[in-house]
């Protein structure tokens, strides 16, 4: 229960396609002594190996969903709870080590946010969030706003914008929280994961992989989010519930490969991290 995956990213280190690589990881374990945060280095041929830090500098957060590196502050990171707090964050041997934290613009009482990515376009650092949605009549909604990484500050947000999924199907008791992770990449393009989760520890679970529109700033320093409706959507990786029982809630690609990796929360599984072609090629 307490190892599965909620947020990844990759620390980028000059490594080769197919040679092991490093990543951050998140947990959402709520409860004290549990891990928040790993490093986790991933070989294409073998088992990862898990790192486990301290979270120092701040009071430990109860649910940690998503993380994202700073675009050009190598070791600085960004993890984001479901109550909408981002914690800036520098990972250092020993610990991960909390300077500061803030909330995002737009939160209302009541939301549950499971995504969270920074994107870095026209000299701007750009943060793009979502709550998770669920099957009944409640989209996810999606929302973007300039992010300064030295103070930590949002400017004002854009959205929301609506987004919901084609599958997984909401069947059987199954809540299909329409986004679970995203990531953005340089070009604007956001890859997004759903998943269905019957609010039970044991699963099932289905899961499903989209490229689902872009986010982009104008030479005028707008900031727009456009997103592909329900009907326009096809995902381009999926998990069945019958077969393969995943439930994806991070999302994560290497800047030199097309290869991507996806992390699962399993709950009474466990988690894991599966390779995936999902990423724009380079």
């Amino acid at each position: 229960m307490t190892g599965g995956v909620s947020g990844l990213a990759v620390i980028e280190n000059g490594a080769a396609p197919g040679a092991p690589f490093d990543l951050v990881m998140v947990r959402d374990n709520k409860n004290t002594g549990e891990n928040r945060v790993a490093t986790v280095k991933y070989h294409p041929a073998g088992p990862p190996v898990v790192r486990e830090l301290p979270w120092r500098g701040m009071a430990v957060p109860k649910d940690l969903e998503a993380v994202d590196s700073v675009p050009g502050q190598s070791g600085d990171f960004v993890a984001f709870s479901s109550d909408g707090t981002a914690y800036h964050f520098t990972l250092d041997p020993s610990a991960a080590m909390v300077w500061g934290s803030s909330t995002v613009p737009g939160r209302a009482a009541g939301d549950n946010y499971e995504s969270f990515a920074l994107t870095r376009q026209r000299g701007r650092t750009i943060a793009v969030w979502a709550t998770r949605g669920s099957s009944e009549g409640r989209p996810a909604k999606v929302r973007a706003a300039e992010y300064d990484p030295n103070s930590g500050a949002f400017g004002s947000a854009v959205g929301p914008v609506d987004f919901s999924v084609p599958d997984p199907l909401p069947v059987d008791g199954q809540e299909v929280r329409h986004a679970s992770d995203m990531k953005v990449h340089a070009d604007g393009t956001v890859l997004l994961t759903a998943a269905s989760d019957p609010n039970i520890n044991s699963g099932p679970f289905a899961s499903a992989v989209y490229r689902a529109g872009t986010v982009t700033v104008s030479a005028a320093g707008t900031i727009r989010v456009n997103l592909k409706s329900k009907a326009q959507l096809t995902p381009i990786a999926t998990f069945d519930k019958n077969v393969d029982n995943r439930k994806i809630e991070a999302v994560a690609c290497r800047s030199n490969s097309g290869t991507g990796l996806v992390g699962t929360d399993d709950e009474e599984q466990g988690g894991s991290l599966l390779p995936l072609d999902i990423c724009p090629s380079p």
